[in-house]
């Protein structure tokens, strides 16, 4: 599945239809989450998408969409299965809340009810959301569309969220021709976003650090003003307009940083992080400003699509071991030096880790020296 982005120009009427739709469709959400409630309290069973779908035909007739309505029950479908399987496995876990304005931002479609123009200018919605709307295509869409997202983001802009199912690679006529490309291994951190094996450094840009000024004077005008007035709404618009750009900076420098590795190595040897439990920690601010994790998921992505492949290995001791001679070097976050007391090697700390993380990822290469040859060997060998 691939999820394609498209920005959308509805005129007046247009937003206004948009608008009314988002609002009907979340006063139905809520309304299913309260019969569920009901019926659990009558019965001890929750009910899931199918009942709810019966339940709820014909509900929107005249504001929102059958389509919209069935995705809705499949929504809260998917929220109360998480729901019972995070329970199950005794974790800390909430059930699904109601949906106030500001937490809803989305009209569900499915594939039946969206389609294109043969120009492609314009995206065939129900008449209920508006009908013919204007739409970007900046890029084709590949494969078969299943289900379209209309979302308002913070900046007021409706955008077009298409979800496609990837048709099935065909088997290749011939052998590919072997890959060329190195492999590397990257060490991702604070003071440098990352650090490859090659001794090369991607500068940390800290987005929201640099933003947080802005963002705190924002916030003291946000709290003086009146609840439920007007100007509140503002100013509460503006911080998250700032939100959503620090978002965007974070992920458009994702994708750049995650394009050149993806197209210049074959292979890329990466730490199975567990940055959930790193962001409970003193460094949390600084962890979540880098986003790791999603860093790690789009390099996956683009290196599939170059034909490459990222291998995750565990994290122990890639900083304390010497990559020269083995041997464990303990030392703190704050030193950012490694120096071995047994061979004397000297190198940065994140560079030295990152040829650790290479040489546990990357394969066998069948010498004597791996004792773990691709090939069995002959005897007399």
């Amino acid at each position: 599945m691939k999820t394609f982005e498209f920005r959308l120009y509805p005129n007046r009427k247009q937003r206004q239809h948009l608008d009314s739709v988002l609002m009907g469709s979340r006063v139905i959400y809520n309304e299913m989450l309260t019969h569920t409630r009901q019926v659990y309290q009558e019965t001890g069973k929750f009910a899931f998408k199918y009942a709810l779908t019966k339940a709820f035909a014909g509900r929107g007739k005249g504001t929102v969409p059958a389509s919209t309505v069935q995705m809705l029950a499949d929504r809260l479908d998917k929220a109360l299965i998480c729901f019972m399987r995070r329970k199950e496995a005794d974790q800390t876990v909430g059930f699904p809340r109601f949906k106030t304005p500001n937490r809803w931002h989305s009209i569900q479609l499915r594939q039946h009810a969206v389609d294109f123009d043969v120009d492609g200018r314009f995206l065939r919605t129900p008449a209920l959301t508006g009908g013919r709307i204007k739409i970007k295509r900046h890029r084709p869409i590949i494969g078969t569309p299943q289900t379209c997202h209309l979302v308002k983001r913070a900046d007021g802009h409706w955008y077009a969220l298409i979800v496609c199912e990837l048709p099935e690679p065909e088997p290749p006529t011939e052998p590919p021709a072997p890959d060329e490309r190195p492999a590397i291994g990257i060490d991702v951190g604070l003071k440098s976003f990352l650090t490859d094996s090659d001794g090369n450094t991607v500068a940390n840009p800290r987005y929201y650090r640099t933003s947080q000024a802005k963002l705190r004077r924002q916030q003291r005008r946000l709290m003086a003003r009146t609840k439920g007035s007007q100007r509140r709404r503002k100013m509460a618009r503006s911080v998250a307009q700032t939100h959503l750009k620090i978002e965007r900076q974070r992920r458009d420098f994702h994708f750049k940083t995650a394009k050149h590795y993806a197209d210049t190595y074959r292979l890329m040897v990466v730490e199975d992080l567990n940055v959930r439990g790193l962001a409970r920690t003193r460094l949390a601010k600084s962890i979540l400003d880098a986003g790791w994790s999603a860093f790690l998921t789009i390099l996956t992505d683009k290196a599939a699509s170059a034909g490459g492949q990222v291998i995750r290995i565990n994290p122990r001791f890639t900083t304390q071991t010497c990559s020269n001679c083995g041997e464990l070097v303990p030392k703190s976050l704050s030193v950012r030096t490694h120096i071995c007391p047994s061979c004397g090697y000297v190198a940065d700390r994140d560079h030295n880790a990152a040829i650790n993380i290479l040489r546990a990822g990357a394969p066998p290469s069948g010498t004597v020296a791996d004792r773990l040859p691709d090939e069995p060997r002959s005897p007399i060998l």
